[in-house]
């Protein structure tokens, strides 16, 4: 599936609303994406082994350009996971 950057995070975005609350897209080891309740935003979580949220930023083309090929590997083979902390650090 070939998507751009807007048709991207609108399908992840349609993918995130309809599972639990805090369900995250994991792209890669350091990357997930989750929904803040109006968009799809992207986290990197700390490179210390801990899976600790770190920063968050929006899915703009210059990070989907970034991403690419984690996006890509994404759509061929979604994976999910749900983070109980996540809800607090949205609103943080």
């Amino acid at each position: 599936m070939d998507l751009g950057c807007v048709a991207f995070q609108a399908h992840l975005a349609t993918l995130l609303r309809s599972r639990p609350r805090c369900t995250t897209a994991e792209l890669n080891e350091n990357t997930i994406v989750f929904w803040d309740g109006q968009w799809a935003k992207g986290a990197e979580l700390l490179n210390d082994g801990s899976g600790n949220l770190s920063n968050k930023f929006d899915l703009d083309e210059r990070t989907c350009n970034r991403l690419h090929a984690d996006l890509v590997t994404w759509l061929e083979s979604p994976r999910y996971g749900l983070r109980s902390d996540l809800d607090k650090w949205i609103f943080d």
